[in-house]
């Protein structure tokens, strides 16, 4: 394969060819913007690979070529599965077209394929890490309260223990979103307000039962957002930007923007859980802490958690989010007596 060289590497026709392509996956397919993107970068993997000649040129030669290409550059199989993947489809759906039809043969496009054991490996995961609630309720509590940037950080992870948002939520939360009824609060994910919401499915994400001074933390920095004016629309986690003045002290400003980027929400997690002493684990892996949790409650309040995370089936919140890990396996499965 041929490394390219410059941005200006093309092929016109392809050009044209995948310009009709992305239309057909956001009009007909109903992709979103950023898996039309991801399926685009594959496609141009696939031209660097044969020079950029015509996509009329593929064949079941050219297909074990480039999948033997894709193994020698040492990539994972799951990036290999999902590359072929979208080839396979964008090939599928070329075959049909004018100019295409009789250039491109149906049944070569299923040697764009790997063997089922690397289809397994593609679709194995690693042990996922997550914290306990009481790794998590200690940091907490363990964090600063001295100015507007701690007790913002503080709500944040707060609000992450009580609800389990995906990280794109927690960014982009509007005040709006954090409602109160009879009693209950929760966070109304919606994509109408909130950045990124998957699938763009509307859901209640419920405060979990933590003790009041976790929940305290969200409220307090709501109410307090509320004095300085914020109102519906604005962010419940603003930008608070640090300068230093004249006299060189540390002043920080709080604007009503919100965070742009997932990473400040990470760096956030990640210097707090250290500074705890806990290593870090990434803020989805809440997610994880809510469903591992749940596997010990009633049927009722593990389905409950299922809707409150957003999955469709209860299958993805077991097998996705609920594993356990091998100590508690073998202890589950060793007080089990058999007489």
């Amino acid at each position: 394969m041929k490394k390219e060289k410059s941005h200006a590497i093309y092929n016109a026709i392809n050009e044209r060819i995948k310009y009709k392509y992305r239309t057909h996956l956001k009009r007909i397919g109903q992709r979103d913007y950023k898996t039309i993107i991801d399926a685009l970068k594959h496609i141009r993997e696939f031209e660097l690979f044969n020079d950029f000649v015509g996509f009329e040129k593929y064949s079941a030669d050219v297909a074990d070529k480039y999948i033997e290409s894709l193994f020698r550059r040492k990539l994972s199989a799951s990036y290999i599965s999902n590359n072929i993947r979208v080839i396979k489809d964008f090939l599928r759906w070329l075959e049909r077209q004018r100019g295409y039809r009789s250039k491109i043969d149906y049944n070569d496009i299923d040697y764009l394929n790997i063997s089922r054991n690397q289809q397994n490996t593609a679709k194995a995961v690693e042990y996922q890490k997550s914290y306990k609630y009481e790794h998590i309720l200690k940091t907490i509590r363990l964090m600063p309260m001295s100015t507007e940037k701690d007790k913002r950080d503080k709500a944040i992870i707060s609000l992450q223990a009580l609800c389990g948002l995906r990280i794109s939520e927690l960014r982009s939360i509007r005040m709006k979103n954090l409602i109160e009824e009879n009693g209950q609060y929760f966070v109304y994910v919606s994509p109408k307000s909130m950045a990124n919401v998957k699938f763009a499915k509307t859901r209640e994400a419920n405060f979990a039962a933590l003790p009041d001074d976790i929940i305290n933390n969200v409220l307090t920095w709501f109410n307090y957002l509320k004095s300085l004016d914020f109102r519906d629309s604005d962010p419940l986690f603003p930008v608070v930007d640090n300068r230093f003045t004249e006299t060189n002290l540390l002043q920080q400003t709080m604007r009503k923007d919100g965070i742009k980027s997932d990473t400040t929400i990470r760096d956030i997690f990640k210097k707090t859980f250290e500074a705890a002493g806990f290593e870090y684990i990434k803020p989805h892996s809440f997610r994880k802490t809510v469903a591992r949790h749940a596997e010990y409650q009633t049927p009722a309040y593990l389905n409950a958690v299922r809707q409150n995370l957003g999955h469709k089936n209860i299958d993805t919140t077991l097998s996705s989010y609920g594993q356990l890990s091998s100590a508690e396996q073998r202890r589950i499965i060793s007080e089990v007596k058999i007489e």
